[in-house]
């Protein structure tokens, strides 16, 4: 076992501290600027190594201490032992860092906010005998009671799962609304459930409640069924959908990957004509069905795969509106979207890396104006983005 004695001197985009011996990185998990620390080595490689530590000869007094007592175990968080004001300053710092990077681009704004707990209206619990989450980097289970991140409410529906059989159970999805709550068993378990729950389903079947739950934006319904994207963070989610919809001018607006019409719905009240396209049949299934039951009648959606479909057909829009995959926009979709020619275009990204990549593309047509963080996963490294780009004459 390779010991070894480091100062941190940075942090990488994935919350772990950078250390250097004989100009070789070592990537130590939970380490802190100007902190010193023994490690035990953990992987080596021709470039690089990774550690652990075991030991702080000297801490940051931006250290707190961490509230959940899985932090050190589970895969959940990379950020809890930094207080709430300096991961946003991480956060920030970390995408103005990638942009000037990766697209020489310097316009990024100051980061907006959520919750620093409770945010998360789900939860995936891997079930091996008893259930949690993924030790990182391992198939190891952590057995948890709670979860600092979740809604309290998912946190009582934890307690009720503790007195039931899970052992052949696979994994355990709950989702949570202002309104409702759902239970989703993937494997065996008994139909006799008795959770305080609105809806249960067992793999692809109902047994409980109609099969979907109801959640309530800013006035706006919308279900969600037990496949189906929903924003993990309403908080986060608002705060995002406010900025986009700040962006839209009216005319007529195109959402690509558009998942249950979520960003479609909340824009429709300052467009022309809205229409969203997304591969998930089931849920553009949801999308419709969002919809009907809040009567718009300026948006529609098609199902199918977004580069297809842009390929096929001769659409006129003022207003690209884009969330794709972390992987990014695809270059058929790039390619089909510059064609389309809209004014503007607005670019939701979960991911700072590939949104600077096809910012590059599109940046020879196009003027980024701005790039707004957002925190929607807190205690963690990931961070959302919304660029707003216009169209050159």
């Amino acid at each position: 076992m390779k010991k070894l004695v480091v100062k941190i001197e940075n942090l990488d985009h994935f919350g772990r501290g950078i250390a250097k011996v004989n100009n070789m990185p070592i990537f130590v998990e939970n380490g802190l600027i100007d902190e010193e620390v023994e490690i035990v080595v953990t992987k080596e490689k021709k470039n690089y190594m990774e550690g652990s530590v075991s030991k702080y000869l000297k801490t940051s007094p931006l250290r707190v201490k961490s509230k959940c007592i899985y932090f050190d175990k589970c895969g959940g968080c990379d950020l809890l032992h930094l207080s709430y004001e300096e991961q946003l300053k991480y956060k920030e710092n970390k995408v103005k860092e990638i942009i000037k990077k990766f697209s020489g681009l310097d316009c990024v704004n100051k980061i907006i906010g959520s919750k620093q707990f409770n945010y998360r209206n789900k939860i995936t619990l891997q079930v091996n005998k008893d259930f949690g989450y993924f030790k990182k980097k391992t198939n190891e289970i952590i057995a948890i009671d709670k979860c600092l991140l979740v809604d309290n409410k998912i946190n009582e529906i934890i307690k009720e799962l503790k007195q039931l059989d899970v052992s052949k159970v696979n994994k355990i999805v709950i989702k949570v609304t202002n309104l409702e709550s759902m239970v989703v068993f993937y494997g065996n378990i008994s139909n006799k459930i008795n959770l305080n729950v609105d809806t249960i389903v067992i793999n692809d079947k109902t047994i409980k409640g109609d099969g979907y739950i109801n959640e309530n934006i800013n006035g706006l319904n919308f279900i969600i069924s037990p496949t189906s994207f929903f924003q993990v963070n309403n908080v986060g989610m608002i705060n995002i959908y406010n900025k986009v919809l700040e962006y839209v001018d009216g005319g007529n607006v195109l959402d690509l990957y558009c998942g249950t019409g979520t960003i479609s719905i909340y824009v429709s009240k300052k467009a022309q004509n809205v229409l969203g396209i997304e591969l998930n049949k089931d849920a553009v299934k949801d999308a419709l069905i969002n919809k009907k039951i809040n009567n718009i009648a300026n948006v529609d959606f098609i199902s199918g795969d977004v580069g297809t479909i842009l390929s096929k057909n001769n659409f006129k829009a003022d207003t690209v509106i884009v969330d794709p995959p972390r992987a990014g926009l695809d270059n058929n979709s790039i390619n089909n979207i510059i064609k389309i020619k809209p004014n503007k275009i607005i670019y939701v990204s979960c991911d700072p890396v590939t949104l600077a990549r096809d910012l590059n593309i599109l940046n020879k047509y196009y003027d980024v104006l701005e790039i707004t963080p957002f925190d929607m996963f807190g205690n963690t490294y990931h961070v959302e983005c919304v660029s707003v780009l216009s169209r050159r004459a």
